[in-house]
């Protein structure tokens, strides 16, 4: 059995819109073809800081501008460890995710990107979160972390 380490950042998007607060979600097809949604992440590169993929990861799947993308918060390491059974010689992969809160200053809306197997996204207000499954427990994160979303 193989073993890799990897590091990722995640950012949780959120945005003022007429007095609320709404977070941003894309829908995401995962290996067995089934809709997600899920928050903006990806690899951090061997000469980034994490917060820094996190903007460019957020940047490159909705072509939101960097510009307009501001890290409010580094929330939290997450650490976990998975079987990637859709890999050569199914790798045990022990994970490292850094997970920013992230403002976006602008009204233009995401263009997800295709071939990541993005198939859209939708606004949530905290409210409409409750009621929503997502992974890594990031309605609790972000009932938690309410106060900064300013």
């Amino acid at each position: 059995m193989r073993k890799k380490y990897e590091k990722s950042s995640w950012g949780i998007v959120y945005r003022k819109s007429w007095r609320k607060i709404e977070v941003l979600l894309l829908k995401w097809l995962n290996s067995r073809e089934k809709e997600e949604l899920v928050i903006p992440k990806g690899k951090i590169e061997n000469w980034e800081v994490a917060k820094d993929t996190a903007i460019r990861e957020i940047s490159e799947e909705t072509w939101l501008l960097e510009r307009e993308l501001e890290i409010i918060k580094f929330i939290k390491k997450i650490n976990y460890t998975f079987t990637a059974w859709y890999l050569k010689h199914t790798p045990v992969i022990d994970k490292d995710v850094y997970l920013f809160l992230v403002k976006y200053n602008w009204k233009a809306e995401p263009n997800v990107r295709k071939e990541e197997r993005f198939v859209g996204y939708k606004w949530v207000t905290l409210e409409e979160l409750k009621s929503l499954k997502l992974r890594s427990d990031l309605v609790s994160i972000i009932t938690k972390n309410k106060t900064y979303l300013i």
